[in-house]
């Protein structure tokens, strides 16, 4: 169940004068927010709209605490004016809509004119702007820590009154949400009785689009380019004054720069046209299991080479059998080639030989033999 209150005009305490005479005062006090919370007792979502030029500092911040600590979840909405102290009850939102049309305006805290109505000595004003230092530097805190956006920043746009379109408000973190203008095609009847076709309608629409389009993202800040540098000390260009670069900002020069986080941004044709992340670095453990594995190669490959030993083994045994046999035969062939030798004698040296023998020496067994030697020295 969800309650809306409307904030819509000065934030303080009702002129009682002005109600003497019977001028409605729209005022917005903390006891009409309290007297709204205690009516709604059973809704669970608070709606706040809010368009309101600001007032009372202690009554914007009283009303701040009393919609957050409700026990409700408030839901706020910047419709026309979010000004002053108006953008401290927008920060009780979780949820901070604005719409597209709308203004913020922030500016440091100040006494109206004519509202000293007493006489002062200088210590007197003294306190007075210590006061005033006091809660500037309080807004200023508070700002910082509920947009995110930096002191310096903030400091800077409320020495002045700075007026912040809806794109502003989102961008500055005051807001988390654009209402975008619905878009309607309306039948109009003029007063001469003219009637709008259906194709007059629909390019009167495209018309407002266009000129939505242009204005969209009007700024009354001017945007400072960010100049970046990658870790070789390049530097390019971003059209924007913060955040990180991504996809489709512009950018220049066109290039590729390796940033020192490891991302690398490629920029061409004057935008940003990729971003590729850093890849990881291995971890010591990955790096010893790589070792591992190769070791476990080189172990499977020695292991490869032992299975093929295995397999030439008996090939070995073999080879090794057969020389063994053919020199157990030249042995033999050389020991009968011995003993022919040694049968002959001096004596027959004279005597005259006959056929294949000489004395008692057989010739043709000797060279016999001589052919099977060298037989078997060949095949060895």
């Amino acid at each position: 169940m969800e309650a809306i209150l409307k904030i819509y005009g000065d934030i303080g305490e009702p002129d009682k004068m002005i109600e003497m005479f019977g001028i409605a005062d729209d005022t917005v006090s903390l006891k009409q927010v309290s007297q709204f919370l205690d009516d709604n007792k059973n809704a669970t979502d608070i709606i706040v709209r809010i368009n309101s030029r600001g007032g009372d500092v202690q009554e914007g911040w009283a009303i701040y605490d009393l919609l957050v600590n409700s026990g409700k979840k408030i839901k706020t909405i910047g419709e026309g004016k979010v000004y002053s102290i108006a953008t401290i009850v927008f920060l009780a939102g979780t949820e901070r809509e604005i719409m597209q049309n709308a203004d913020g305006l922030i500016h440091n805290p100040y006494i109206p004119p004519y509202t000293l109505a007493d006489q002062y000595e200088s210590d007197d004003l003294l306190k007075i702007a210590e006061g005033l230092k006091q809660e500037e530097a309080k807004i200023l805190d508070f700002y910082v820590e509920k947009t995110g956006t930096p002191k310096e920043k903030l400091a800077e746009y409320m020495k002045e009154d700075t007026k912040l379109s809806a794109e502003d408000m989102l961008e500055l973190g005051f807001a988390t949400k654009i209402i975008e203008p619905m878009k309607a095609y309306a039948y109009i009847k003029t007063k001469n009785n003219f009637e709008m076709t259906e194709t007059d309608v629909k390019t009167f629409g495209q018309k407002i689009d266009a000129i939505l389009e242009k204005i969209k993202g009007l700024s009354r800040i001017t945007p400072a380019d960010q100049i970046l540098k990658d870790k070789d000390g390049k530097e390019f260009k971003l059209e924007k004054e913060t955040g990180s670069p991504a996809v489709g900002d512009k950018a220049t020069p066109d290039g590729t720069f390796v940033m020192a986080d490891g991302k690398t941004i490629v920029i061409a044709g004057g935008v940003v046209k990729e971003i590729k992340e850093p890849v990881a670095a291995k971890t010591e453990l990955e790096l010893e299991n790589e070792k591992i594995a190769d070791l476990q190669k080189q172990l499977d490959a020695e292991k490869a080479k032992v299975v093929d030993a295995e397999k030439t083994k008996p090939d070995l045994v073999a080879a090794e059998a057969s020389f063994k046999a053919k020199e157990t035969e030249a042995k033999n062939l050389i020991t009968e080639l011995q003993g022919l030798k040694n049968s002959w004698r001096p004596e027959v040296r004279g005597k005259f030989s006959t056929g294949d023998k000489v004395g008692d020496v057989d010739l043709a067994r000797v060279r016999e033999l001589q052919g099977k030697l060298k037989e078997t020295n060949k095949k060895e």
